[in-house]
């Protein structure tokens, strides 16, 4: 298995998708953690690709009520760079 970190992968993506149609797997790397595999797609798998209900229009136009909750951002980002 072939593992990348996400610039890498973003600057040769063709190359490894060439590499996925072989055969092989690639596992994408955050910071050194993996996050995803990329493998070659099987018909038998129950993944589904289904049309949308709703143009892209119609959801653009949904209104979002903004979330009332105070938050530090700051601080959950280091709690979740500590648990790595």
């Amino acid at each position: 298995m072939i593992q990348v970190n996400i610039a890498t992968l973003k600057a040769q993506l063709s190359a490894f998708l060439a590499r996925v149609k072989n055969g092989e797997q690639v596992l994408i790397l955050d910071r050194k953690h993996p996050i995803a595999k990329i493998t070659l797609y099987d018909e038998r798998s129950d993944f589904r690709i289904t049309e949308s209900k709703r143009s892209p229009a119609e959801l653009k136009r949904i209104k979002f009520k903004p979330l009332r909750v105070q938050t530090d951002v700051v601080r959950l980002l280091r709690e979740e760079r500590d648990r790595r």
